[in-house]
C-alpha cells in the first residue's frame, strides 16, 4: 500500500486514496468536488476551477469492516464515537496533519434525498459516474454555489445520452436521471429547479459558446426528464406539490455534502 502519511495536496491525496483502494480490491469512489475534478478530462475556463476543504467517498457496505482498516493504515484517524453510531450509513475521518475531514457515505447517499448506490460503484475506477455525480450536485434544495458550479462542470465536459453504461462510455446518462427523478417527484422537483438555474450562471460564467453548449444539455435533460413516464407514487405525490415539504433536512456533520469540499 502507498505511504502512510495523508499528502498536503488535496487533489494529489485523492489520488493516492483511490490508488490504495484499488490495490485493496475495495469499491471506494469519490463524490463531491474532487469527483467533478477527475472528470474534467480538459481545460475548464478558471471560473469554473475552485478549492476543495475535505475528501467525500461512498464505499460498498460489505466492506466497512476493511474500509475502516484501509483508512487508519493510510494515516486517517476515525471518528469512533460517530462511527460507532452511525457507521452503517455514513462514517468520519481527520486527516490530522492538514487539518482535513473525509466524510464517508455508506452505501448509498443521504441529504436532501436519498439514493441507493451499492450497485452503482463499478461503473468508474475512482468516482461515480458522471449521471450520480449531477444527482448528487443538484439534490440540496437550498443549492450552494460551488456545487451549481460543479454541476456546470459536469456538463460543459460531457455529452448527454440514454444509456447507463460503464466508465470507457463516460458521459451524463439520461437513463439514470430519469430511473431516480421517475419515480420519487420530490427528486424530480428538486432536481430540475436546481437543472433550472444552470443556464444563468453559465451566461455569467463562460464564454456564449460554452454557455450555449451548457445550456443546451441543461434544458435537454430537463425535457427528457419531463416526458418520462412517471411512477404511481410520483404522481399521487404530485396531487399534493409544494404545500407539503418534499425534502429532508440535511445530515449538519458539516452542512451538505460539499458545503466545505
Amino acid at each position: 500500500m502507498t505511504t502512510a502519511v495523508p499528502l498536503a495536496d488535496i487533489e494529489a491525496e485523492a489520488t493516492r486514496l483511490t490508488a490504495a483502494f484499488a490495490e485493496l480490491h475495495l469499491a471506494v469512489r469519490l463524490i463531491g468536488g474532487l469527483a467533478v475534478a477527475r472528470h474534467r478530462h480538459r481545460d475548464v475556463p478558471a471560473a469554473l476551477r475552485r478549492d476543495y476543504g475535505d475528501i467525500d467517498v461512498v464505499i460498498h457496505p460489505k466492506e466497512g469492516k476493511a474500509f475502516r482498516a484501509a483508512m487508519t493504515a493510510l494515516g486517517y484517524v476515525p471518528n469512533v464515537r460517530f462511527n460507532n453510531m452511525r457507521g452503517d450509513r455514513r462514517m468520519l475521518f481527520t486527516d490530522e496533519p492538514n487539518d482535513r475531514k473525509l466524510d464517508v457515505f455508506v452505501g448509498g447517499f443521504q441529504m436532501c434525498h436519498s439514493m441507493d448506490l451499492a450497485d452503482r460503484l463499478s461503473l468508474h475506477p475512482a468516482t461515480l459516474a458522471p449521471a450520480d455525480l449531477l444527482l448528487t450536485k443538484l439534490q440540496v434544495v437550498e443549492v450552494n454555489r460551488k456545487d451549481l458550479t460543479d454541476a456546470l462542470t459536469i456538463l460543459l465536459t460531457h455529452e448527454v445520452g440514454a444509456p447507463d453504461v460503464p466508465a470507457e462510455n463516460d458521459h451524463v446518462s439520461t437513463d439514470r436521471l430519469v430511473r431516480i427523478t421517475s419515480a420519487d417527484w420530490g427528486w424530480y422537483t428538486t432536481f430540475t429547479d436546481n437543472l433550472a438555474r444552470l443556464p444563468a450562471l453559465a451566461a455569467e460564467l463562460l464564454d456564449p459558446a460554452e454557455a450555449e453548449t451548457v445550456t443546451g444539455r441543461a434544458r435537454g435533460i430537463g425535457d427528457v426528464l419531463a416526458a418520462a413516464p412517471k411512477s404511481l407514487k410520483w404522481r399521487a405525490r404530485n396531487t399534493v406539490g409544494r404545500r407539503m415539504a418534499w425534502y429532508d433536512l440535511p445530515d449538519e456533520i458539516g452542512g451538505p455534502i460539499d458545503a466545505q469540499s
